[in-house]
């Protein structure tokens, strides 16, 4: 048990050491905000730019359903997305990603690309491999949270 302590307080540490500096990275490249970062990064990952609003909260727990409403409504409002009742269940919302609201996400995608081509020569080829790897233990890490 005092092992398994100590994992969760390395990751722990890790996770506050690090988010400082995605927050800056963020902030540097947009004004949006993280959830709204991550909505469009979701409905680009669509084949069609689009989900149902319900889809996209069962994606984004534990975020409240209020919560949500009140941050695709900013989008909305910004042109980003756009909501559309369906017509056979006007209680399910479609929400897509418009023009704009992609032409946002991949501007803010190339200032955090740019960033992080300015310094990746600070990283070995070995660090860097084990970077990506670690996305796919993340990934298994939070799955089911």
């Amino acid at each position: 048990m005092g092992e398994l302590n100590a994992v969760v307080e390395d990751i722990l540490f890790g996770m506050r050491k690090v988010r400082p500096h995605f927050r800056k990275l963020f902030s540097y490249a947009t004004d949006m905000s993280d959830a709204e970062i991550l909505i469009l990064s979701l409905l680009i990952s669509e084949p069609d730019g689009k989900m149902l609003l319900s889809n996209l909260q069962q994606q984004l727990l534990p975020i409240r359903p209020s919560k949500l409403t009140n941050i695709t409504n900013k989008l909305e409002d910004k042109g980003y997305i756009k909501k559309q009742r369906m017509k056979r269940d006007r209680r399910r919302v479609v929400i897509a990603i418009t023009p704009k609201g992609k032409a946002a996400y991949e501007k803010f995608e190339n200032v955090v690309r740019e960033a992080i081509e300015r310094n990746v020569d600070k990283v070995s080829p070995e660090e860097l491999d084990v970077l990506r790897k670690s996305f796919d233990v993340w990934c298994k890490l939070l799955e089911d949270i």
